[in-house]
């Protein structure tokens, strides 16, 4: 291990640091994240970044990831959101403004009013909600005023540099396309380990737990921005269709997520400590060894990647 990379790492937990002021390797993570979900491409993709000691690798690529969503216009849930209240009418909704009143809904219709409303019953009298004013129970909402909005927006804007702007739209409206896979050891594990990363930017600081805006990590009414797989249980903190991306934190995650149907045609992005003892080591150099007839591991890293500071190594396979 490279004990210079681990001062690096446990000296940039102990401080609140801007952004101009972060290890190189944190700033890469971050970019491999979002130049990963910038790319078109048609053929599903896997990899393994190797880190040498245990860190918080996959939270940091996770949240360049969930960077990138911020930029794009079709980064919701809206279409879910509605078809899941056209088919599955009988579930429990949660209004906005009734906390902790729960309905049960009998059927979805338009109205020439509204784009769209919900009939429920309550009481046998009929009352009509627009859907961004409902979640399913245990659910974040589909969007939120400007006072529950994210409050980061400043950091996220920093993240990547100039020339790429989030829309302050989507500060305010969840998503479900990216999905970020825990800990083996479980969900307080995984929060535990990504609260020791902090960010500031002027008066805004915030620590890599609360910037993921998992919804079970968030207080209050607050929207998601990515979806939770608890690898332990293997569950899924809401409903979701299968995300572009998954990305799993360490080894134990990566094998869960290979093997759930879930996400057999979602990319995977896995952090691998590669101080972990060798079978288990091993074991992942034999996985990917048994997928080579469907996977073709390309040669070097994306162009459009940045470049890789020392101390870590990236593998990516590419299906063929």
């Amino acid at each position: 291990m490279d004990s210079n990379y681990e001062r690096r790492i446990i000296q940039f937990s102990e401080a609140v640091r801007p952004w101009q002021e972060i290890p190189e390797w944190v700033q890469f993570l971050v970019k491999f994240g979002f130049y990963w979900q910038r790319q078109e491409h048609t053929n599903r993709r896997i990899a393994l970044i190797s880190m040498p000691c245990d860190s918080a690798a996959a939270g940091l690529v996770a949240l360049g990831a969930l960077r990138r969503s911020l930029e794009d216009p079709n980064a919701d849930d809206v279409n879910l959101h509605l078809e899941r209240i056209r088919n599955e009418p009988k579930r429990i909704l949660s209004h906005r403004n009734h906390p902790g009143c729960n309905y049960r809904y009998d059927g979805y219709r338009k109205s020439h009013n509204c784009d769209m409303i919900v009939p429920v019953k309550r009481n046998y009298m009929p009352i009509s909600f627009q859907p961004r004013d409902v979640c399913f129970k245990g659910e974040p909402f589909l969007e939120v005023n400007d006072g529950n909005k994210l409050p980061y927006g400043a950091i996220y804007q920093e993240l990547v540099g100039s020339g790429s702007r989030i829309l302050e739209a989507n500060l305010s409206k969840t998503y479900s396309g990216t999905c970020f896979a825990g800990r083996n050891m479980g969900e307080k594990a995984t929060q535990d380990n990504l609260s020791t990363i902090r960010f500031r930017c002027g008066n805004i600081a915030a620590s890599l737990e609360q910037l993921l805006s998992v919804h079970n990590w968030l207080s209050g009414e607050r929207i998601s921005r990515l979806s939770f797989f608890n690898s332990r249980i293997k569950k899924l903190d809401r409903y979701i269709t299968p995300p572009n991306l998954v990305v799993a934190d360490g080894d134990g995650a990566f094998f869960t997520v290979l093997e759930d149907d879930t996400f057999t045609q979602s990319d995977i992005i896995s952090s691998i400590n590669r101080t972990l003892e060798r079978d288990r080591l091993e074991k992942i150099s034999e996985k990917m060894s048994s997928l080579s007839q469907w996977y073709l591991q390309l040669d070097t890293v994306a162009k459009d990647f940045p470049s890789i500071p020392a101390g870590i190594s990236i593998a990516i396979w590419s299906k063929r």
